[in-house]
C-alpha cells in the first residue's frame, strides 16, 4: 500500500515549488496591476515602493514656506527663527489575502503527471489573481471604510468631495489644515456645458504652489460615460491626415488635457473624475507580503482532504501633497 503521508509531502512540495515559481517571476503581480488602468499607472514610473517594515507607512510632509529669510543690506541682522512647517503623515497598513486550495481528489486523479498538477494549480492561481485585481482596483477608489475599515485608503479619502469636513483627519493630519486639502469642484453637472471649464480650473488649481505647471497632474481617471462625453467635446477639434491604407478612423485613440492622459476606469465611481500628479501619489507595499505566498507554502489541514495556502499583500495608497491632486464630482 502506498504511503499516503509520503504522497502528501510530495504533493505539498510540488504545489509550493510551482507557486514560488509563479510568484517569484513577478507575473502574478503584473497580472493584478495591469488588469486595471489606475493600478497599471501606479505600477509604471516608480510609483510603487516596496519597503521592509514599520508599524505604519511614514511619509514626510512639508506644509508651509520658511519665514526665516528675505532681503537684507550690509550689516543687517539675519533672521534665524527656528522653523516648523513640516510634519509626518502616517498611513495604516492594509492587508489583502486570497486562498489557493487544491483538493485531494483533484491531485490524486492527476497524480501520474506533475504537469497536470501544475495545470490545476495555475488555474487556481489565475482565479486568485483576477479576484485580487478586482479587490485592489475597487480599493484604490475607496475611502478606506469598507470591510470594517480594512479596505485600502484610496482616492475616496485622498480626494474629498468637501475638503476639511468629510473626515476629521487623513493620514493622521487634520483635514481642517488648508495645506492638507485636495482641489475639488463638486456638483459639476452636465458634461456638455460644464466639464471643460471645470476641468481647466481644476488642473490650474492643482498646479499652484511650488513647481507651478511643472508639477501639474499628468493623469486623469474617470468613468466610461465621462470619458465618452469628453471625447464628444474634443471630436470637432480633431484634424485628420490622409490615411495611406484608405478610409478614416473616426475615434480618438488617446485623450489628453493640458498634457495629462485621460483614461476611463470601470472601477471609478459614477460621476467622478480624478486628476493625479505622479510626483505626489504612490503605493507602498511590504516586501514580505508583496503578493507573496504565506510562510510554509501549501499545507494540509488536519480536518480536510486538501492542500491550501494564501497569497498575501500588505499595502496602501499614499500621497505627500494633497493639494497637487484634484477631483470633479457630480458629473452628469
Amino acid at each position: 500500500m502506498a504511503d499516503y503521508t509520503a504522497l502528501s509531502q510530495d504533493f505539498q512540495t510540488v504545489l509550493s515549488s510551482t507557486m514560488h515559481k509563479v510568484l517569484g517571476t513577478g507575473a502574478f503581480a503584473d497580472n493584478i496591476f495591469e488588469a486595471d488602468p489606475l493600478l497599471s499607472w501606479l505600477k509604471s514610473g516608480q510609483r510603487i515602493k516596496v519597503i521592509d517594515g514599520g508599524e505604519r507607512i511614514r511619509v514626510p510632509i512639508l506644509y508651509e514656506k520658511s519665514s526665516a529669510g528675505g532681503y537684507y543690506s550690509g550689516y543687517d541682522l539675519l533672521d534665524t527663527t527656528a522653523q516648523e512647517g513640516h510634519t509626518t503623515a502616517f498611513f495604516t497598513w492594509k492587508q489583502l489575502a486570497y486562498s489557493v486550495s487544491v483538493s485531494g481528489l483533484e491531485l490524486r486523479v492527476n497524480a501520474g503527471s506533475k504537469e497536470k498538477i501544475n495545470d490545476i494549480q495555475e488555474a487556481k492561481i489565475t482565479q486568485a489573481a483576477m479576484t485580487m485585481s478586482d479587490t485592489a482596483a475597487t480599493g484604490v477608489y475607496s475611502d478606506g471604510t469598507g470591510s470594517g475599515n480594512l479596505q485600502i485608503t484610496g482616492l475616496g479619502a485622498m480626494n474629498e468631495t468637501v475638503p476639511g469636513t468629510t473626515v476629521g483627519s487623513y493620514a493622521n493630519i487634520p483635514t481642517t489644515n488648508t495645506a492638507w486639502q485636495n482641489q475639488v469642484s463638486a456638483t459639476v453637472g452636465a458634461i456638455g456645458t460644464n466639464l471643460m471649464s471645470k476641468l481647466r480650473a481644476l488642473m490650474n488649481n492643482c498646479s499652484k504652489g511650488s513647481g507651478g505647471v511643472d508639477t501639474s497632474p499628468d493623469a486623469i481617471f474617470t468613468t466610461q460615460a465621462v470619458h465618452e462625453g469628453l471625447e464628444a467635446l474634443l471630436f470637432p477639434m480633431v484634424r485628420y491626415a490622409p490615411n495611406p491604407g484608405g478610409g478614416a478612423d473616426a475615434g480618438i485613440e488617446t485623450l489628453k488635457f493640458k498634457g495629462a492622459d485621460i483614461m476611463w476606469d470601470a472601477f471609478c465611481p459614477t460621476g467622478e473624475l480624478h486628476a493625479l500628479n505622479s510626483a505626489h501619489i504612490g503605493m507602498f507595499i511590504h516586501k514580505d507580503a508583496n503578493f507573496a505566498m504565506a510562510d510554509g507554502g501549501f499545507q494540509r489541514p488536519t480536518n480536510q482532504d486538501a492542500f491550501l495556502t494564501q497569497i498575501l499583500a500588505q499595502l496602501n495608497l499614499v500621497t505627500n501633497n494633497r493639494r497637487k491632486n484634484g477631483k470633479l464630482s457630480g458629473l452628469t
